[in-house]
């Protein structure tokens, strides 16, 4: 593999606008030693439960607590097979559960996992939460969603404009629970290159925000701010399911508003990794750079898009943020006037002098702001809606 020395992440989940419970998990398990990043590499994981009576939060945890362990601990030399066996192993120990109670009847999960290790990138996929890789100003959707929809455009039933209409996009036909022989999609492993960004969310952020904007915001910005303004963005456009996003960079950051908070020297990275935001791989390079790499899989991208931060996009955006503070006005939200003209005023400044990432950096700060604002607004009144 030709990686750079970092790797950095972060990830951020919310219970969205309209629901009282977060059935979403996540984990990030990176290996501790030379050895074991070798045999396993390092694992990010999203999943999204199902079910009622909080079983589907039940589902998810199980997923992100034991498939990680089980995929780590598994005498499989096979990284790919040590993955589905993990996951089906999980499968069973759902389908058990809500096999011996008819309160867990339901109960089940989807899971996206990535893998980053020797080999390259492994993605392991049920369900439809998504991996997405942004490289060279393209978002490219590395999944292939196991819902309704995408089933019947694949077999050609309906055209894609005709089949996100007129069927619920929420109908998933793949989950781990319901099946404990469940087929797990294995895709790559995929080459790594330095400037890589990959993005897991569950289909309560890809849902209301569009792939050129998650584009957008994890090429420019820290894997933590992308983070914060994907999360306040989907909920400023209704939040109506649960919110889960996990951004990884592959290689240095170098932070345009403010160097203090860049990622550039492996020493930066290991400052980084008592937060969680970073990782030295010099070592491990080092330790294998003599070692032949496996051979690539052929790739499998079943959606692109470009995502420049463009007029079109931020002019979206600047709607988005017209409408939601029309909403603070009229419902009296929380928030600190002043200091979201200010941002505005930048956003608008920046635009005229041509710098579209300032921009987008201001406005997604109102985003936060606002975002907030609507969260304790929502919390005062409580949730829209249940599960």
């Amino acid at each position: 593999m030709n990686w750079q020395d970092i790797l950095i992440d972060a990830a951020a989940t919310d219970t969205g606008m309209r629901r009282s419970n977060n059935q979403d998990s996540h984990a990030i398990v990176r290996a501790k030693t030379v050895e074991a990043w070798k045999k396993r590499g390092h694992v990010f994981m999203v999943a999204d439960g199902m079910g009622a009576h909080a079983v589907g939060e039940l589902a998810s945890k199980l997923a992100c607590d034991n498939i990680p362990h089980n995929f780590a601990k598994l005498k499989v030399d096979s990284t790919a097979e040590a993955l589905t066996k993990a996951y089906r192993e999980v499968a069973n120990i759902i389908h058990a559960k809500a096999t011996a109670n008819k309160d867990f009847q339901g109960m089940g999960t989807t899971c996206s996992t990535l893998v980053l290790g020797p080999g390259g990138a492994l993605i392991a996929h049920v369900g439809d939460s998504r991996v997405y890789r942004i490289r060279g100003g393209t978002i490219e959707q590395l999944t292939f969603d196991h819902s309704l929809v995408w089933e019947l455009i694949r077999r050609n039933h309906l055209p894609p404009e005709h089949a996100k209409k007129a069927v619920p996009r929420n109908v998933i036909t793949r989950s781990l629970g319901p099946d404990p022989n469940i087929e797990v999609d294995i895709e790559g492993p995929h080459p790594v290159e330095a400037g890589d960004v990959y993005l897991l969310c569950s289909d309560g952020l890809s849902g209301p925000v569009e792939d050129p904007e998650l584009g957008a915001f994890a090429a420019h910005f820290h894997p933590e701010v992308a983070g914060r303004y994907l999360l306040h963005l989907a909920n400023l456009r209704g939040g109506h399911d649960n919110i889960t996003v996990m951004v990884v960079r592959v290689g240095p950051w170098e932070d345009p508003d403010d160097p203090n908070a860049s990622v550039l020297t492996a020493a930066d990275a290991g400052d980084a990794g008592k937060g969680k935001k970073g990782f030295s791989l010099a070592g491990l390079m080092n330790a294998f750079q003599r070692k032949p790499a496996p051979e690539p899989a052929e790739e499998h991208i079943y959606r692109t898009a470009p995502c420049a931060i463009d007029d079109a996009l931020l002019n979206r955006i600047a709607e988005d943020l017209r409408q939601a503070q029309a909403a603070a006005v009229e419902q009296a939200w929380p928030i600190d006037w002043a200091a979201l003209t200010e941002l505005q005023l930048r956003a608008k400044q920046a635009r005229a002098s041509g710098d579209p990432r300032k921009a987008l950096r201001q406005l997604g700060e109102m985003i936060v702001r606002l975002g907030v604002a609507g969260r304790l607004h929502r919390k005062e009144r409580g949730p829209i809606g249940a599960h």
